[in-house]
């Protein structure tokens, strides 16, 4: 097995709302980090403030979650607004320390569809090719099942930078 099926089967069966979107987002994740969402570095920096913020009373049950490459989702549950510039410099690190291609996120989405056809994702082949039918290309939001089940807050850094 790839690392990339080994970390969709385990997102898989941790996160059993994931819907196509999400296992595309996770693979664009894999593929090009946090890259998209570097901009302006203050509006930013003031978002993740405010997130972190919203967060820190909900319980952290892991730190950071595998997404291959070198890249993990941190958590922000339980962090302290304190530790945002910090977090924030490791995402500008990791947008410029990683970058994507896109015939290997094409690559990676066919794996994607490989593990539908067998089963092993938590939708059938044809939701996934019903949803890359009208997919926009990019990066893509959490699916609303997803984002009310599993209340997602984190951000794509380098596990090098992962602060535990």
């Amino acid at each position: 097995m790839s690392e990339l099926t080994d970390i969709l089967l385990w997102h898989a069966a941790h996160y059993p709302a994931m819907q196509p979107q999400d296992a595309v987002k996770l693979i664009y994740q894999n593929e090009f980090g946090c890259e998209h969402l570097i901009g302006d570095a203050q509006g930013m920096l003031e978002f993740l403030k405010q997130e972190i913020e919203a967060n820190t009373d909900r319980p952290r049950v892991r730190s950071w979650d595998e997404l291959g490459n070198g890249l993990v989702r941190l958590h922000l549950a339980g962090l302290k607004p304190t530790q945002a510039e910090a977090i924030f410099e490791a995402m500008l690190q990791t947008a410029q320390r990683h970058q994507g291609r896109e015939a290997a996120f094409q690559m990676k989405l066919k794996e994607l569809e490989n593990l539908a056809q067998r089963g092993k994702m938590p939708f059938d082949e044809l939701t996934l090719k019903s949803w890359l039918t009208n997919y926009p290309g990019g990066s893509v939001h959490h699916s609303g099942v997803y984002r009310q089940q599993e209340n997602p807050a984190y951000r794509v850094i380098l596990q090098a930078y992962a602060i535990d």
